[in-house]
């Protein structure tokens, strides 16, 4: 099959690669016709410690999380799913991943993708099925967020923080404020979140707390920075764990206050979800820019500059 490889340079190129071959019991066979590309690709791609955690070493090694396509083969007990089919979702982010999306074809569990309404074109739904995910877990699950709460998302203008402005608005929140930089500020406006430059106000002096969801979609800070924006009984999420977090469990652990890290899976129901604030148009996907096989390594140099707003999708079709 077809898919985007890394050279010995690891410069993402297309190429032939073996064919994934029959679905288990519980899978199914999905044709990628569009995917998308985010920061754990960057780690991926470089080699870096942190990317060899998030999908096994494999020779050839074929990046890409994010897929949605049409399924082209289905095993035993994979329950309505069906041949011809439109489904999206994102493989695992785990050192036991050998697929990777950009590709032909991924072989994936039944209960980890969802139908595409007739609606929601591919490319919407590929550059939805890991941010819009975190989102969701993230502020519904580990942020606890209720109606009527008030939420920061830190980082705005992201893949994540994109989605998670309007998820926090979708799931009751009363008030929602953005961190970003100042020229992305009328992007992050449109979403629906008040937005706040970084660079002119320190993150704890954010205006508009104190807040019931810290939501630091960019992981960019930390809890001790932001705790005293919080409610008494608030939380604070981050995207990313290491030491700097170990040192916040630390700090809360004498607090009311919550510190949580959410770690995105691909669940059917969640992805079902999303689908449907897409097709109602209550969710909107900004897509920065487009990228087909022949030029993924722009998308990635793009999605490096930090001038992205919202997701870059690539379409395989």
């Amino acid at each position: 099959m077809r898919a985007i490889v890394l050279d010995p340079d690891r410069e993402p190129v297309p190429d032939l690669v073996p064919d994934p071959g029959l679905a288990p019991d519980g899978h199914v066979v999905v044709r990628v016709e569009a995917a998308a590309l985010n920061p754990a690709d960057l780690k991926v791609v470089s080699g870096s410690v942190s990317g060899r955690f998030l999908r096994a070493r494999t020779d050839p090694l074929v990046p890409g999380f994010d897929f949605s396509g049409v399924i082209e083969a289905c095993a035993a007990g994979v329950g309505d799913l069906r041949i011809t089919r439109r489904v999206f979702g994102h493989l695992p982010y785990s050192r036991a991943n050998e697929q990777g999306s950009l590709a032909d074809f991924v072989v994936v569990p039944a209960d980890a993708v969802a139908p595409v309404s007739d609606d929601v074109g591919h490319r919407t739904a590929a550059a939805t099925a890991t941010t819009g995910s975190t989102a969701l877990q993230g502020l519904r699950d580990v942020g606890r967020l209720r109606p009527g709460g008030r939420v920061l998302v830190n980082g705005a203008s992201g893949g994540v923080g994109s989605h998670a402005v309007q998820i926090a608005r979708l799931l009751g929140a009363e008030a929602v404020v953005g961190t970003c930089s100042a020229a992305k500020m009328d992007f992050v406006a449109g979403l629906g979140a008040e937005p706040v430059d970084y660079r002119r106000t320190p993150l704890a002096e954010t205006p508009g707390g104190p807040f019931d969801v810290i939501f630091d979609a960019a992981a960019a800070a930390s809890y001790r920075a932001c705790r005293r924006l919080l409610t008494p009984d608030g939380a604070y999420v981050t995207t990313l764990p290491g030491p700097g977090l170990l040192l916040d469990l630390m700090w809360a652990v004498f607090s009311r206050r919550r510190v949580g890290l959410v770690v995105v899976e691909s669940r059917r129901a969640d992805l079902a979800q999303l689908d449907g604030w897409l097709a109602e148009g209550a969710l909107r996907t900004p897509i920065d820019t487009t990228v087909d096989r022949e030029t993924v390594a722009e998308g990635l140099a793009r999605l490096a500059s930090g001038a992205v707003q919202g997701k870059i999708a690539v379409d395989l079709s």
